[in-house]
């Protein structure tokens, strides 16, 4: 929509320049696109939503900005004029038109249109034709009505039918293209043949002339519906199917016809001879009252607005207003269909005070039956930190993935849950496994050239039996530069241990324990079992080269580990406190074994059982495997310490002590002392 601000300044003084007026109008809505010089003129390129077919003329502009600038109308009312002697207007279709009216002028002059009202309609891009086309254009610019004037004398019969197109009819429109015409197309018909394709153009058979006298001018209602199919239908659009297409109002269709009545007797001279107004669709006065209360505002906006402005703005927006108490009854003016609830008055009244003008406020949330587990919070955000601590970087992914991703890794679990209605084939499942995810994470970064990655996430795995929260950590590439380390050695399955437990022993979680296992993703013997106090939590591996390629990871070690974090959680230790120093002085003893099948774990386990009480540590200090020692078979050197509390040992006890503990061993493990 074009507009004027010479146009605009004759119904409003709103005094404001061209800049201020285009970004008031933009921030309530109506977005100006362009702001165009045109001559000694300014026009606007103005983007109108579809919702908002009133504001498709200047008039309806001119509302707006009285609104937003607080500032009354200058536009009166046009003259009425009565019906006097009868057209002959037959409306056959009463679906498709629902009001019609015909107003013949006889004695006219056809000219030009004066300076001032032309170079109005030069501005917005139209070609002046002549004075009596120029006024139907003049009032559809003004109201949002679209008119058309027939030369009276070319109408055969003298008759206006208002009818559908018989099939394989032809009418020449005003672009001089004959066009041929079906059922499904509502015309405008003279005794003989159409004259006109109704809301969308005229005939030129019957198109005012300089030696036109007498007109017939044309003010009606039609379908939307039915203009709409017969523009996509013959490729055919003007500036009043554009309007018809989103709504024109029927109360206007007297209004206009009688403002283009009064400027055509005003500059082209004549008389009104018949007139007739066939209206078969009752106009109804307004729509139906809106409540809104104060209350209402201040919670969908989060602020007031003054009262006595509110009422304001509504009443020059068109709407009759009613105060009641602190309520407001609001009745839209019928040509506003898009206000239908509260929040839509609300909204009108926001948008023209302006919402960057609004007081800011804190939102207010009442929670209830929500309940927040902090103590998982806490753990939740100490792991994190001890990971980025370790030089992790931290991902967040998404917690529904495809099923092929899922496929990809091998899965091989619990049936995931699927999405009734997913977005889109990428978010299907709600995922089982946060291993994809985090698999096109390293994709990703590889394609962009990084190679060395330290990814972690704590998020949710969901699976039938409800939500778990899960540590998932990636690591593959090398290790960063070190002065202490002679070249940079790329990581293993090891490293994905280390930084496990240091995590975990940063939230207060020991006795992790690892078993050799197997699964469908990781590579056949680099891969792990995790078990904390002998319950299993998770797995760590080297993901296979397989599964690699078809995440198009080419030529990578990656080593994963995920893991369940709910146990974790109940297993933590209590915080460790300051003691005492132990007053006397503690005894070591290494003892040097070969052993076939026994664990650290279980032997750990015996040496606890028989020390007594005296026993303070167990450590394992050295694995040995070679030629030196029989095959099957593993070297170990444990470290014993041995330590009272209330006593100094002597030689002697730690001597019995130790040797019995080792002879347990050796009878226990069947193992040799070395």
């Amino acid at each position: 929509m074009k507009l004027s601000l010479k146009w605009l300044s004759q119904y409003i003084d709103h005094g404001l320049s061209s800049e201020e007026l285009a970004n008031r109008m933009t921030m309530a809505g109506l977005e100006v696109e362009a702001v165009l010089p045109a001559g000694d003129d300014t026009v606007f390129e103005i983007e109108v939503t579809p919702n908002r077919p009133d504001c498709l003329n200047v008039l309806g502009l001119a509302r707006e900005v009285s609104a937003i600038t607080d500032r009354d109308l200058k536009a009166l009312p046009p003259k009425a004029h009565a019906d006097v002697a009868q057209v002959d207007i037959t409306i056959e279709d009463k679906e498709g038109c629902g009001r019609y009216l015909g107003t013949r002028v006889e004695g006219v002059n056809v000219g030009i249109l004066p300076a001032d009202k032309s170079r109005l309609l030069q501005a917005i891009g139209l070609k002046p034709i002549s004075n009596i086309v120029d006024i139907t254009n003049f009032v559809l610019f003004e109201f949002g009505q679209p008119l058309h004037a027939f030369d009276a004398d070319k109408l055969e019969g003298g008759r206006i039918i208002v009818r559908r197109a018989k099939k394989g009819e032809k009418i020449v429109t005003l672009d001089d293209i004959e066009r041929t015409l079906d059922e499904g197309i509502l015309v405008i018909a003279d005794a003989r043949k159409p004259v006109a394709i109704a809301g969308i153009m005229g005939g030129r058979d019957t198109a005012v002339t300089a030696g036109t006298r007498n007109i017939l001018l044309e003010s009606a209602y039609f379908d939307m519906g039915l203009v709409r199919r017969a523009s996509r239908k013959l490729g055919l659009t003007s500036d009043s199917c554009y309007r018809f297409e989103r709504g024109v109002d029927p109360a206007t269709v007297p209004t206009a016809a009688d403002r283009a009545t009064d400027l055509i007797l005003e500059l082209a001279g004549g008389r009104v001879t018949a007139r007739r107004d066939v209206c078969l669709r009752e106009v109804t006065a307004a729509r139906g009252v809106i409540e809104v209360a104060a209350r209402d505002i201040r919670q969908l906006l989060g602020t007031d607005i003054d009262p006595l402005r509110a009422r304001r703005i509504l009443e020059r927006l068109a709407c009759a207003v009613t105060v009641t108490g602190d309520t407001f009854s609001v009745q839209p003016p019928r040509n506003r269909n898009d206000l239908k609830i509260r929040e839509d008055i609300i909204e009108e009244l926001a948008r023209v005070v302006g919402f960057d003008n609004l007081a800011m406020s804190l939102p207010s949330v009442g929670a209830i039956n929500i309940t927040v587990d902090r103590e998982k919070e806490d753990f939740n955000g100490r792991l994190a930190t001890s990971f980025v601590a370790q030089g992790f970087h931290e991902i967040l992914t998404h917690a529904m993935i495809s099923r092929a991703a899922m496929e990809k890794t091998g899965y091989d679990g619990i049936a995931p849950m699927a999405l009734q209605n997913p977005m889109s084939a990428e978010q299907e499942l709600m995922r089982p496994t946060m291993l994809p995810s985090a698999l096109q994470a390293v994709a990703f970064n590889m394609n962009r050239g990084q190679k060395d990655l330290k990814f972690f996430e704590i998020g949710k795995r969901y699976l039938p039996a409800g939500e778990r929260w899960t540590l998932l950590m990636v690591m593959t590439g090398r290790h960063e530069g070190d002065w202490r380390r002679g070249k940079r050695d790329a990581f293993d399955l090891f490293d994905v241990k280390g930084a496990l437990e240091t995590a975990f022993a940063a939230v207060r979680v020991k006795g992790l324990e690892y078993r050799a296992g197997a699964a469908a993703a990781f590579e056949a013997g680099q891969a792990a079992g995790v078990f904390l106090k002998g319950q299993p939590i998770g797995s760590m591996g080297r993901i296979s080269d397989d599964v690699l390629g078809k995440f198009e990871i080419k030529k990578a070690g990656v080593y994963v580990a995920e893991i369940d974090l709910a146990p974790a959680l109940d297993a933590l230790t209590p915080q460790a406190k300051f003691a005492v120093p132990e007053e006397f002085p503690a005894m070591v003893r290494d003892v040097s074994l070969a052993v076939k099948a026994a664990r650290f774990e279980d032997i750990r386990a015996l040496c606890a059982a028989r020390g007594a009480g005296l026993l303070r540590k167990i450590e394992l200090v050295e694995e040995y495997r070679g030629d030196k020692i029989d095959k099957g078979s593993r070297g170990l050197v444990l470290s014993l310490t041995y330590q009272a509390g209330d006593r100094t040992l002597t030689e002697d006890a730690v001597n019995a002590l130790h040797e019995s503990i080792v002879k347990e061993l050796m009878e226990k493990f069947e193992a040799l002392r070395r």
